[in-house]
């Protein structure tokens, strides 16, 4: 409001004065797409969107949540493959992204997800509770009805200098909450290469013995682990695309991390699981064929 009331709009920079009203709600979008439309958005939006969207949108909005809201993780669910007792399941998300884009994008609405970034920063700022959602909601509602016109100018007169605030304390949050992650899973990795010393009988020699290996093997993993986040950190920043950074990081953890033990791993797993469902199912064929 003080930008465009001092302003004096040299080279129309805003488009004043500003108007109420004055653009439609809603708008059919596909109106004139052709085919090679529909080529060039898939190929150069769709496409490169998914890891950025699978990232950020899916897998970091659920870690994030699930680490800044313990509380209100459903400690009363009952696991399964399909489910954890996390906030919010990347399934659920998932779906919430999907459905936004099918149902508005083609009345004219923006290409819309969930965020890390958003969620960090709100939680960062004070916003911690579902009437915050509402009432920015209904911000923008109002906005864009009783402003349609003029919102961009108003979103254009918002200083720089605010946002940059904004995008740094949005920064720091994630990157504390990340780095914090990292450590928490790399330990409980360590721990678990570890058995228990208090259900064996070893001398005090051997203890210190095993203490020193566990915090060796902690120190170790979690210099893989950060060397293959700074990588892919870094290549985002300096290639601005999301899905380099992906690749480059995956790379990194299949040469230098533990990306071929973690494979070998996945797959012995998905093995194990299937002979043990193939098991069920003969036992219960064979439970059919008593009865």
């Amino acid at each position: 409001v003080v930008e465009l009331s001092t302003t004096q709009n040299i080279n129309n920079q805003y488009d004043l004065p500003l108007t109420f009203f004055g653009a439609p709600i809603a708008v059919w979008a596909l109106e004139g797409v052709s085919l090679q439309d529909w080529k060039v958005g898939l190929l150069e939006g769709a496409i490169p969107q998914i890891p950025l969207t699978t990232l950020n949108s899916v897998i970091s909005v659920c870690c994030l949540a699930h680490s800044l809201y313990p509380e209100k993780r459903n400690i009363t669910r009952k696991t399964t493959k399909t489910t954890t007792d996390g906030v919010i399941s990347r399934r659920e998300v998932s779906m919430s992204v999907g459905l936004m884009n099918i149902i508005f994008c083609p009345f004219g609405s923006m290409p819309n997800c969930h965020g890390a970034g958003g969620l960090a920063a709100q939680h960062r700022l004070g916003a911690r509770h579902g009437a915050s959602v509402v009432f920015l909601g209904v911000a923008k509602v109002l906005l864009a009805v009783f402003f349609g016109k003029s919102a961009l100018t108003l979103l254009d007169a918002l200083p720089m200098a605010v946002l940059g605030v904004m995008l740094s304390i949005a920064g720091m949050e994630l990157t504390s909450t990340g780095f914090t992650l990292l450590v928490k899973q790399v330990k409980e990795d360590a721990d678990a290469s570890f058995f228990s010393l208090d259900s064996l009988e070893i001398t005090k020699e051997e203890e210190e013995q095993r203490k020193k290996q566990h915090n060796q093997l902690f120190v170790e993993t979690l210099r893989k682990k950060t060397v293959v986040a700074v990588i892919t950190a870094a290549v985002i920043v300096a290639l601005g695309k999301t899905h380099y950074g992906a690749v480059s990081g995956w790379i990194a953890h299949m040469i230098y991390g533990d990306g071929f033990v973690d494979f070998r791993n996945w797959i012995g797993k998905k093995r194990r699981k299937r002979e043990k469902e193939e098991e069920g199912k003969d036992i219960g064929s064979q439970k059919d064929l008593v009865v």
